[in-house]
């Protein structure tokens, strides 16, 4: 193990499964820049014990002995977490469920099949403040285009403004959809400042939230720096959002 950075992130790894918690938690500490703090169940008394480490990000597998995963957990882990950003990790790829674990205040989503590196790409981005998900999930969460997040959005958006928000879900940066639509980038964020007040969302990740759903949920990822990160499979790509109304 390379010796530690003075500012290593503070991780908790939390999970049902012993093993695969100390596995992940072994991999996790090999990272020179990060430094795991406790291990746990996910129980009331084994979280609050945790907390006292104040850990700067929670890493949570969302899998169950014998059961599919429970995104609803993500919340009773929020309970005690506070504001401390909770990245999951779990193997479905139901998008109910993926969708469900982000609307009960997930930062961020990784799947298992993924490489390690890109779990160590997710904590360092919710440490620093960002979202974390990536545009094949995205596909697999927003692309279905259920009927429910049609009837959701067609009577409160105009119709580049649907394009925008189709775009958004590819995981386009504000220039690429630009390109895409023969706009300036310019005309983009003013197209976005628009969609997020008819929607009353703060962030691109409410936004997705609230086209597969209709609804854009707890405002537990609002993104007061006017940024959020959606992240390709190779590059990690960071997406501008438009300043919003009251902020700098």
């Amino acid at each position: 193990m390379m010796p530690l950075v003075p500012t290593a992130a503070r991780i908790v790894v939390t999970g049902d499964h012993s093993l695969i918690r100390t596995a992940i938690a072994r991999l996790i500490a090999s990272e020179r820049d990060m430094r795991v703090v406790a291990e746990c169940a996910n129980r009331c008394a084994d979280l609050a014990a945790a907390m006292s480490t104040r850990p700067e990000v929670i890493v949570m597998d969302l899998d169950r002995d014998g059961r599919d995963a429970q995104p609803e957990s993500v919340a009773q882990l929020l309970a005690h977490a506070g504001s401390c950003p909770v990245l999951v990790l779990t193997s479905t790829e139901d998008p109910q469920s993926l969708s469900s674990a982000l609307g009960h205040g997930a930062r961020g989503i990784v799947l298992k099949s993924r490489p390690a590196e890109v779990l160590m790409r997710g904590i360092r981005a919710v440490r620093s403040g960002e979202a974390w998900l990536e545009p094949s999930m995205l596909s697999l969460m927003f692309g279905a285009a259920p009927p429910q997040r049609e009837n959701a959005i067609a009577h409160r958006l105009t119709p580049r403004e649907r394009e925008i928000v189709e775009l958004v879900s590819l995981g386009l940066k504000n220039k690429k959809i630009g390109e895409r639509l023969f706009i300036t980038e310019t005309t983009v964020r003013h197209h976005l400042t628009s969609i997020f007040n008819k929607l009353a969302v703060s962030s691109r990740l409410e936004l997705m939230r609230y086209t597969y759903s209709g609804s854009a949920g707890p405002s537990d990822v609002a993104d007061p720096t006017g940024t959020g990160t959606f992240v390709p499979d190779a590059h990690p790509t960071k997406l501008s959002l438009p300043p919003m109304p009251g902020r700098k």
